[in-house]
């Protein structure tokens, strides 16, 4: 089975591996799978009229994927374990499973250092996420489909379900269990208020009434034993699981969450209005020809096609203004997306009708003329000119006086302190403060491009690095820092062209780098996954 994969990797880092709807079609097994997805779990309702009686979305904890998690966790899945002050849960588990035989703990260990081929922790726990979807419930997690029937990632983890249930039993994982589900409660609690201002805001930008469709559903599963900030999605056809890892702050992903729910309500149109698409073969080199340009792009044009909706949607949800509009969709275009310029203009005619998108939709698909795409490189070029323009401009009538500068300091101070704690919250406001009176300061940009990661805004981080480079002048180690989370961002992403790119980048650089230059020698001396 082919899968689709979206992955982010941010100071909290984010997973994303969904099932491509159409290999699933081409797989009718999956479809007797979906039901063991949803049938281990444990429904949490509290009040009438929720959201769940709204739309069509569901909240559950799943003792699979604790139990699961727990095992790695054993095992030597360490991402974010020395940072456990925000997350009591995982620090508990961790403690008690400590007491496990020493013989369980080894040969756990050696099935999960024998099976990972990949080099990071995010993505070696993705393929266990699945395998815990795959499976029957306590105490002996047996698979639910034959080995051959699988997904190709999960298969190499066959076996691992019989340590699971020892650990079970020896672990005592079933009281540990309900000591720790009133957790996994309290953060779909947490989400449930967010989650549904998020779906009424999409709905009513999309102008389509909150209903129940008996035929797709969304779920959503807190995995608290997981590193901070991770989600990782799965759908199957209609359907969507979505598990969300643990916060450190109060902020939850819920950019990353509202992009998955995009996926819900969009990609169905897609696959309806399938043979509604333009041919796509004249428009694999425009996407190949992109600078930055992302693998995943190149070999699914359906998926550039739906990416490059969704980002444009996104955008007009955020209510950006012009300038950062058009700084968006360069980048996006940048990055293979090379369609979304018409669907920006597409939305903005969109917003002056009166129907519902799912009934624009097919003069939507059908409006796409290779004739004018094929000169969008012009459009393009004439923004980001305009872009330049405007920056500079800003630079120019942003000059600070002394009183200013004293106060920026103050504000850098303080942010800078929050940002060592963590509290990225708090931090933002006195960045922009400082963006605000300075808008080039290259310690508030530096700033705001690791809240941005933290927010898994890859996109902005990315942009925001760079900026943070271009205007270090003497602080040196911030143009040196911001390369090396560039190349970071970028390995990450699969493009190890650019991730080399950026870390030599760092070693180009003279002065104090604060330890970047060794943590750039460290990456580019890595062999390669």
């Amino acid at each position: 089975m082919r899968l689709r994969t979206v992955q982010y990797k941010t100071p909290e880092l984010r997973i994303g591996w969904l099932l491509d709807p159409q290999s699933a079609i081409r797989n009718p097994q999956w479809t007797s799978l979906l039901m063991v997805i949803l049938l281990f779990h444990s429904p949490i309702r509290t009040a009438p009229q929720m959201i769940e009686d709204l739309v069509n979305i569901k909240f559950q904890t799943d003792v699979r994927v604790f139990a699961v998690m727990a095992a790695i966790n054993v095992a030597g899945f360490d991402m974010d374990a020395g940072d456990l002050i925000h997350n009591p849960v995982r620090k508990l588990v961790r403690e008690r499973l400590a007491g496990v035989s020493e013989d369980l703990r080894e040969r756990l260990r050696n099935f999960y250092d024998s099976h990972n081929t990949e080099r990071e922790a995010i993505k070696r726990q993705g393929k266990y996420v699945s395998f815990a979807l795959l499976l029957k419930g306590p105490p002996q997690f047996a698979l639910s489909a034959k080995p051959p029937e699988l997904p190709l990632e999960v298969q190499p983890l066959v076996g691992f379900e019989s340590l699971l249930e020892e650990l079970w039993t020896q672990g005592e994982l079933a009281s540990l269990w309900e000591q720790v589900r009133p957790e996994y409660v309290r953060e779909i609690e947490a989400y449930r208020p967010l989650l549904r201002d998020m779906i009424i805001e999409t709905l009513r930008y999309m102008r389509t009434e909150a209903r129940i469709a008996l035929d797709r559903h969304a779920t959503l599963i807190p995995d608290l034993l997981n590193g901070y900030g991770v989600v990782n999605a799965r759908n199957i056809e209609n359907d969507y699981v979505v598990l969300v890892g643990p916060s450190r702050s109060s902020e939850r992903p819920m950019r990353s969450l509202r992009h998955e729910y995009l996926h819900f309500l969009i990609d169905p149109l897609i696959a309806k209005y399938f043979g509604y698409l333009p041919a796509a073969e004249p428009y694999a080199k425009k996407i190949h020809e992109q600078p930055r340009v992302q693998e995943r792009y190149e070999k699914d044009f359906t998926l550039m096609v739906t990416e490059s909706l969704i980002q444009m949607v996104e955008i007009r949800l955020d209510h950006e203004p012009r300038g950062r509009l058009a700084e968006k969709m360069v980048n996006a275009y940048e990055q293979g997306l090379v369609l979304a310029p018409y669907f920006e203009e597409s939305l903005e005619a969109f917003e002056k009708r009166q129907d519902a998108l799912q009934e624009f939709f097919p003069s939507l698909i059908q409006g796409i003329r290779w004739e004018i795409e094929s000169k969008r490189d012009a459009t393009i070029a004439q923004l980001k000119k305009e872009i330049g323009t405007r920056t500079k401009q800003e630079s120019g009538t942003k000059t600070a006086e002394p009183v200013q500068q004293t106060g920026i300091r103050s504000l850098l101070s303080q942010a800078n302190q929050l940002l060592a704690n963590k509290d990225f919250d708090k931090a933002a406001p006195l960045l922009e403060e400082v963006l605000r009176i300075d808008a080039l300061n290259a310690s508030a940009l530096f700033g705001r491009a690791q809240i941005a990661a933290q927010a898994q805004e890859l996109e902005r981080a990315l942009a925001l690095y760079e900026q943070a480079a271009d205007n270090a002048g003497a602080d040196v180690w911030i143009a040196g820092w911001s390369w090396l989370r560039r190349g970071n961002i970028y390995q990450f992403l699969g493009d190890a062209e650019r991730a080399k790119a950026a870390w030599s980048k760092v070693l180009t650089l003279q002065g104090d780098l604060r330890g970047a230059a060794e943590a750039a020698k460290k990456s580019l001396s890595q062999p390669k996954p």
